[in-house]
């Protein structure tokens, strides 16, 4: 019953700003619908917000069990069945046309603040929810596909093998890849750049071994510093000199 979803106005209330349904004398209950639209078409849209509150927190007051699921469903349904009934009236034979056009405007202003709220999708008809599931199974499994191609791809990129280097000969690595890093295109644009030397560490310890052995982090991170230009900032090594073994020089330009 619907007297059980929204507060009533109290007897002597002469407030002209209420949102409680009924008037302030004695009204027969079983007009319920008739007083509740009254007030609905009284309310300012602006106060949609208000008024759900209201008898949303009556409702909840009442009934221990309730659900504001159940408070919106039952709300949503009245104000529905109004506005469809008024759509559907046939404009050339209703004396109130102005009036009716009046009201479905007011209803669809409160039907669009439901809908805001509508955290069940209780306004959706079943064609809508199957098209909305359809929509939401079809990006899924657009990103399920998109994942699939991103693993094939990185599994395609990755690798179990390893570039192996004699025992004793890893920083001779360490000190060809320093060099590279000082390399430049005509004086100007680095060759190789990266805004860490975590990155080129994990280079080596990723895909390098040192006698079929891993080689540790720790072990060459002395030798990367993350400021070339003050060596004094940190904890930084120089890779010895019977290890540069090898010296990048850059080739002549050809014509």
């Amino acid at each position: 019953m619907s007297l059980e979803y929204f507060r009533q106005r109290d007897r002597f209330d002469f407030s002209k700003n209420t949102l409680d349904i009924g008037n302030y004398l004695h009204w027969n209950k079983k007009s319920f619908l008739k007083h509740f639209f009254l007030r609905i078409f009284a309310t300012d849209a602006s106060r949609w917000e208000e008024f759900y509150t209201r008898h949303l927190n009556y409702y909840l007051a009442k009934h221990e069990d309730g659900k504001e699921e159940d408070f919106f469903t039952h709300l949503w349904s009245l104000i529905e069945t109004r506005l469809k009934t008024l759509v559907e009236k046939d404009i050339y034979e209703s004396k109130n046309h102005v009036r009716d056009q009046q009201e479905i405007k007011h209803l669809k202003s409160l039907t669009g603040f439901l809908i805001s709220i509508d955290k069940w999708n209780s306004h959706e008809t079943e064609v809508e929810i199957i098209m909305r599931q359809q929509n939401q199974i079809n990006t899924m499994q657009n990103k399920m596909d998109k994942m699939d191609k991103e693993l094939k791809t990185f599994r395609l990129l990755e690798t179990k093998d390893h570039i192996n280097i004699p025992k004793g000969y890893v920083l001779t690595l360490v000190d060809i890849i320093l060099q590279i890093q000082e390399q430049t295109i005509d004086g100007k644009i680095e060759l190789a750049f990266a805004q860490t030397q975590a990155i080129w560490m994990k280079i080596i310890c990723k895909y390098f071994t040192e006698d079929r052995q891993p080689i540790k982090y720790e072990r060459i991170k002395r030798y990367f510093t993350p400021d070339p230009d003050d060596l004094s900032k940190s904890k930084f090594s120089p890779v010895p000199e019977n290890k540069k073994l090898f010296k990048i020089i850059p080739a002549k330009k050809r014509s």
